[in-house]
């Protein structure tokens, strides 16, 4: 794969540059955020790893401007941090995953493999369960009328759901389809984006009847009529 490596630490950047070259893959490495921004959206990346603290514009600023200009590359976001609401803002931004530094190569070029197999994947076709579509080529679910823009990984953990409507969705799933097999996002974040969808389906039509029902100590199902 063609690998984009947006890093300001010269030193982390030139052992993931390596590691990633040994397992076989073309790299371009640059340390600034305004340039890494400008090399995403011109270039023809397979995927890119980003740090948020970068000179000239951070991380976040990054993936804010990519995904304005409708760049799809998958993103890893490289964070010094583990802060839940930092990793949530950097997902919504559009990033597709996340991993903590210190971190281990392997499990940095499994997550980069992983990532790119991911975006790889044809787009499904339109899902309607009930009186809820979703719209994958848009991002978009709509009910009662009413059209509700999703995050990514909103709309990949919806999506799941829908496709199992009726079927008990295991946590372990979602956080899979979510963020990947390696992910080590804890499961109160799982939790935070199912409150999420939730307050975007949900209304007072429903009569207190839940779209997305939890399955204590299991999982989530979708229940839509």
């Amino acid at each position: 794969m063609n690998v984009l490596v947006i890093e300001d630490d010269k030193r982390i950047a030139s052992l993931v540059e390596r590691a990633l070259t040994e397992d076989g893959h073309r790299v371009t490495l640059t340390h600034d955020g305004q340039e890494g921004a400008d090399r995403l959206i011109a270039g023809n990346f397979d995927a890119a790893l980003l740090d948020i603290l970068l000179p000239r514009i951070d991380g976040f600023q990054v993936l804010h401007r990519v995904r304005m200009k409708h760049c799809k590359t998958p993103v890893l976001v490289l964070t010094a941090v583990d802060a839940v609401p930092k990793i949530l803002h950097a997902f919504d931004l559009g990033a597709d995953d996340y991993l903590v530094k210190p971190f281990i190569l392997e499990i940095l070029l499994a997550r980069v493999t992983a990532i790119a197999r991911r975006v790889a994947r044809p787009e499904p076709v339109i899902i309607s369960v009930g009186d809820v579509t979703l719209n994958p080529s848009r991002r978009l679910a709509t009910r009662h009328g009413k059209d509700i823009p999703l995050t990514r990984k909103q709309f990949e953990l919806l999506n799941l759901l829908m496709e199992r409507r009726g079927l008990i969705t295991s946590r372990e799933q979602l956080i899979e389809a979510g963020w990947g097999r390696t992910s080590e996002v804890k499961e109160n974040t799982l939790d935070v984006y199912i409150h999420g969808l939730r307050a975007k389906l949900e209304s007072p039509l429903d009569h207190g009847e839940p779209l997305i029902r939890t399955v204590h100590g299991t999982g989530y199902m979708f229940e839509a009529t």
